[in-house]
């Protein structure tokens, strides 16, 4: 039987990347999110779920309207974010938090028993620094969603379910790729801050979630992988020398 994955919100960059790459692999795929990334004539294995996340409280009937279609799960991966118009404030709160809790309290009792039981939710590392260009509401709901995967790695754990967190960096993403390829400076100096000397890619940090709902990480759980190649665990004094060097 083949595997079947829930993906929220993986309609945009990172979730299109990895849905692609789980579509080579057989996956049964539900992707609940506002637009289709992919055709569904062309690629079979994938039912898309037009949803609005803000409007909660239907969730419950949309995750039953799915399993029913498509049968017991094996793994859940959340990327969402609001991106809405209005209070940007209520929209995360309502997306990225609300959605997920009733999302999992609603699907943790229809797994596969023979399945991985894994939840990946992917955060950023705004949930534990400060990213200027992102909004208040953004860094709260994603510092809630840390503490969400510590929550329900505990809670689920009697159920078998397995939950941890990704938090990336800047993440290079097929639709911004040409951005910084096009601004040599900017491209090259986020290189050059970075310990690695380069910009994480959406394949790298999907490649990582797919681990994380892999058997390979079984004793894996309540952990949030950041996925930034040690770029925040650099001093500030560390980060003001390569940045003074910058272009020498």
């Amino acid at each position: 039987m083949n595997k079947h994955i829930l993906i929220i919100g993986g309609t945009r960059g990172l979730g299109k990347v990895l849905v692609k790459n789980l579509l080579k692999k057989k996956y049964v795929l539900s992707v609940v999110g506002r637009t289709a990334a992919f055709s569904r004539r062309a690629h079979p294995g994938i039912v898309y779920w037009p949803y609005d996340l803000r409007h909660t409280q239907n969730i419950p009937r949309l995750i039953s309207r799915i399993l029913k279609a498509k049968g017991k799960l094996d793994s859940i991966v959340f990327l969402q974010r609001f991106r809405g118009q209005g209070d940007a404030w209520q929209g995360e709160i309502d997306v990225s938090l609300t959605a997920t809790k009733i999302i999992i309290d609603s699907a943790a009792g229809h797994f596969n028993k023979k399945g991985n039981k894994t939840i990946v939710i992917v955060s950023s590392i705004a949930g534990s620094l400060i990213v200027e260009d992102q909004p208040l509401s953004y860094h709260v709901g994603k510092a809630a969603l840390n503490q969400m995967v510590r929550f329900y790695a505990v809670k689920l754990a009697v159920k078998g379910v397995r939950v941890n967190g990704v938090s990336p960096t800047l993440v290079l993403k097929p639709e911004s790729k040409q951005f910084y390829l096009k601004d040599k400076g900017l491209y090259n100096l986020y290189k050059a801050v970075h310990p690695l000397n380069k910009i994480n890619t959406a394949e790298e940090v999907a490649d990582i979630i797919e681990f994380l709902m892999h058997d390979k990480s079984r004793a894996i759980s309540g952990q949030n992988i950041v996925v930034d190649g040690a770029l925040s665990l650099q001093g500030h004094e560390s980060l003001a020398v390569k940045l003074n060097n910058f272009g020498e």
